[in-house]
């Protein structure tokens, strides 16, 4: 099979098919005419990792688009906790006790929204390796 061959059944352009012959990755020898002649099996198994390479980019896209997605709900629940219990907290200002419990609310309520931005850092480093990886 020649090199143009090879890039419509890979679905790559054909000067990749002559990257992967020239650096290795794919099985070629030159004919008596000077094209390639490309070895069947080993393309085979070169297109089964393309398809295998297109699975993974799809999966992790998938799950970063699922981190993401619950990692914006977990920003805005906690926000809203926040608003609430800050509100809460001016609501019963004459009342000491009912004040203490909303103030340790708003505590809590800070540190998982806190938490939840700075997770935000994490978030954004494993789409862009995601990314890259693809």
């Amino acid at each position: 099979m020649n090199a143009k061959e090879a890039a419509v059944l890979l679905g790559v352009h054909y000067k990749t098919v002559l990257n992967m012959i020239n650096d290795g990755r794919l099985t070629a020898t030159k004919t008596d005419s000077g094209d390639w002649d490309i070895s069947e099996s080993d393309l085979a198994a070169r297109e089964q990792q393309i398809h295998d390479k297109e699975f993974s980019a799809i999966y992790a896209h998938m799950a970063v688009q699922m981190i993401e997605k619950t990692h914006n709900r977990a920003v805005k629940a906690a926000r809203e906790e926040l608003l609430f219990a800050a509100r809460s907290l001016v609501k019963h200002a004459d009342r000491p006790r009912q004040f203490s419990q909303q103030a340790k609310r708003l505590q809590d309520a800070l540190d998982a929204y806190k938490a939840a931005e700075a997770f935000t850092i994490t978030v954004e480093s494993i789409r862009k390796q995601a990314e890259s990886e693809s």
